[in-house]
């Protein structure tokens, strides 16, 4: 079996609100899915993470179906590993100049989708081809709450079974207080209330906030300061004693070692579509449990990364909450012409071959993005 083509495929999705973050405004949700196709009329897909910046999608397209494809046309999808070696040395280089997490989100998607072939191939889901025995039932917190309607947004999710919620604040500190106090009046003791400042802080407002949010009882709080300011989470750590959470904006397995080496983190959060996909997130994952900390996979994008997120779990023990998107953009479900199986606040991993799950095609193509 040879791969014959891979592509890339850039969908989007008007809102009908602008989705707020802390480092800037969404006005419409992209999704970017990679296509790998071989002769033997088997096909994967994965998925790449171009929420930010709106343009990622014309980079995107161009670093897979210009820099990786001539790599990978010709080769045996099975040999996975030999695959992410010769992408990662190819592109190592070149990620100096445009940026490593572009880099390894492009090598991401590409990955996530030979996995899906090989699952294919030889009859199993993904996780049981990296090493795990049975499906995972993941717990997850709920992210995207209704902006106007904080407090009540998240009480519904409540009402759904989850037992955990996110805020994001990053915002003005008084408001952001305001509604983090807001919401976890609203859930009571028993729900985990996380936090989430998207690196918008510097290291001394990074120290109010933690302190004025230590009252209502953080889970955790992500991300307070630049990926990139280890010094700063070394720091911040001695300053407060609500666990810190990172590890989105890491992409490989050294970003992550000098991440846990501040010891100043209690919760890594690797992203299978941003780190390297499904083959590096492993071992992100592998070197979170060997050094006893607990991993939270994170996803922003469709339910085909959600799917591949939910097999590193079944795959890899020691997860903790899973991210869950319930802000309005239905396209991210809608992508799958079965939806995965949210009960209860958790979600089920497929149990089909490859990533067990079906793309939509209509709805694909009715969303796709011409470049």
């Amino acid at each position: 079996m040879q791969i014959r083509d891979v592509r890339f495929i850039a969908l989007r999705q008007p809102l009908q609100q602008p989705l707020r973050l802390a480092w800037g405004a969404m006005h419409h949700r992209n999704f970017g899915l990679v296509l790998v196709e071989t002769d033997a009329g088997i096909s994967g897909v994965g998925e790449t993470s171009v929420n930010f910046p709106s343009w990622a999608i014309v980079e995107r397209k161009a670093t897979i179906e210009e820099g990786l494809k001539p790599l990978l046309v010709g080769e045996d999808p099975l040999n996975v590993a030999g695959l992410w070696q010769k992408m990662l040395h190819a592109f190592s280089r070149l990620g100096v100049l445009w940026g490593k997490g572009a880099v390894m989100s492009a090598i991401g998607g590409v990955d996530i989708a030979l996995w899906d072939i090989a699952g294919k191939a030889h009859g199993k889901p993904i996780y049981a081809l990296l090493g795990g025995s049975q499906p995972a039932r993941a717990p997850l917190y709920a992210t995207g709450l209704d902006p106007a309607q904080l407090a009540d947004s998240a009480r519904r999710f409540v009402d759904q079974g989850y037992r955990a919620v996110k805020v994001r604040i990053g915002f003005d500190e008084a408001r952001d207080i305001a509604n983090v106090e807001a919401v976890r009046r609203a859930v009571g003791d028993a729900v985990e209330v996380l936090v989430d400042a998207n690196m918008a802080y510097d290291l001394d407002r990074a120290k109010r906030m933690a302190e004025a949010l230590q009252p209502y009882r953080p889970y955790w709080l992500e991300e307070p300061l630049l990926a990139s300011d280890l010094e700063g989470y070394r720091t911040l750590k001695e300053h407060t004693d609500i666990p810190l959470a990172a590890g989105e904006n890491q992409f490989d397995v050294a970003d992550a070692t000098a991440l846990l080496d501040t010891n100043a983190i209690r919760y890594l959060m690797p992203d299978p579509t941003r780190a390297g996909g499904l083959s590096e997130a492993q071992r992100i994952c592998a070197l979170a449990r060997a050094r006893g900390y607990p991993y939270s996979p994170h996803h922003y994008g469709s339910d085909v990364g959600f799917a591949a997120a939910l097999h590193l779990i079944s795959a890899v023990t020691g997860a903790d909450y899973m991210l869950r998107d319930v802000s309005p953009a239905p396209l991210r479900e809608s992508v799958l012409r079965e939806p995965i199986t949210v009960v209860d606040g958790c979600a089920l991993t497929p149990t089909g071959p490859g990533l067990g799950i079906e793309l939509n095609w209509e709805v694909v193509l009715a969303h796709q993005v011409r470049l």
